[in-house]
C-alpha cells in the first residue's frame, strides 16, 4: 500500500518517524517543525494544499493531528469508497488510530490496526461488522509456536464455549511476544488484530489471576492469557479461563455493552 503520513507538530514528527520506518510510509512535515534526525519532505505551502496535491497520488494517508482539523482539509476531496484512498486519523502521541474513511475497500480498518501495533496505542473502527465482534482472545505460548498450533488452540478454544472465529474481535499477549511470528502469522491469516499488553499493565491486575511463579521469572509477569484477555477489551467478561494445549494458554473473555 503506498502511503503517506502527514504531521503538523514536532510530538507528532516523533510518531511520524516511527511509522515511516516500521510501515515504510512517506512522511510529510512543514518547513517550520524542526525535529532532529528525522527524515522527510518538507513542504511550504498549507496543509490544506499539500493534500490537494498528494490526495490522488497515495492509496492511504496517516494524518497525526485532530480529526476535526482533517475533516476539514479533506472534505472537499471525498468521492466514494472505491476511488478514496484510506485515511487514518492519529493523535499526536500515538495512542489511538482512528480508521476514518474507507475502512472496507480502501483498507483503512486493516491500516489503524498496524498504525497502533507500531506506536503501541489503540485503534478505533466503527464499521458495522467490525464492531459488533466482542470476543477477546488472550493467549500465551512457548517460542516459536507455529502459527497452525496457535490456531488449532485458538478454535478448539472456542468451541468450548460455543462460539467461533468471526466473533474474535482481538488476539491479544504479553509484549514480550511482540516478535512472535506465529501470532502475526495468525492474525494475518485470518484478519485478527493482534495486540501487545505491558507487563506493567498486566501486573497492576496480576493478583486477581492464578499465576506462576516460573512465568513471572522468565518473562516479568505471573499470568498472560487471562489478564490480556480481560484487558484487550473493555468491560470485559471471562469466558474461558485459562486452558492450556501443549505449549500453548488460551483465555477468552468477551465485552458486555449496553
Amino acid at each position: 500500500m503506498n502511503t503517506a503520513v502527514v504531521a503538523i507538530t514536532s510530538h507528532g514528527a516523533v510518531v511520524g518517524a516511527k511509522l515511516k520506518s516500521e510501515l515504510s510510509c512517506i512522511l510529510y512535515l512543514p518547513d517550520q517543525i524542526a525535529v532532529k534526525e528525522v527524515e522527510a519532505h518538507r513542504y511550504g505551502s498549507s496543509t490544506k494544499d499539500l493534500i490537494s496535491d498528494i490526495w490522488p497520488k497515495y492509496d492511504a494517508i496517516i494524518f497525526i493531528m485532530a480529526m476535526g482539523i482533517v475533516t476539514r482539509i479533506i472534505k472537499d476531496h471525498i468521492k466514494d469508497k472505491h476511488t478514496d484512498p484510506a485515511v487514518v486519523v492519529v493523535d499526536e502521541m500515538g495512542r489511538y488510530a482512528i480508521s476514518a474513511l474507507s475502512g472496507h475497500e480502501g483498507g483503512a480498518n486493516r491500516l489503524a490496526e498496524k498504525v497502533a501495533l507500531v506506536c503501541g496505542g489503540d485503534f478505533v473502527v466503527t464499521t458495522g461488522s467490525e464492531a459488533i465482534k466482542a470476543l477477546i482472545i488472550g493467549m500465551g505460548c512457548k517460542r516459536g509456536m507455529p502459527a497452525g498450533r496457535l490456531e488449532d488452540a485458538l478454535k478448539k478454544s472456542l468451541e468450548m464455549i460455543g462460539r467461533d472465529l468471526s466473533e474474535v474481535r482481538l488476539i491479544t499477549s504479553v509484549e514480550n511476544k511482540s516478535d512472535e511470528a506465529g501470532l502475526h502469522e495468525l492474525s494475518e491469516k485470518n484478519g485478527i488484530p493482534l495486540k501487545f499488553i505491558s507487563r506493567d499493565m498486566i501486573n497492576v491486575v496480576g493478583e486477581n489471576f492464578e499465576g506462576s511463579e516460573l512465568v513471572k521469572k522468565n518473562i516479568g509477569v505471573p499470568a498472560v492469557a487471562e489478564p490480556c484477555a480481560m484487558l484487550g477489551g473493555f468491560r470485559c467478561q471471562l469466558l474461558l479461563k485459562k486452558t492450556k494445549m501443549d505449549g500453548i494458554t488460551v483465555a477468552i473473555a468477551e465485552e458486555r455493552f449496553l
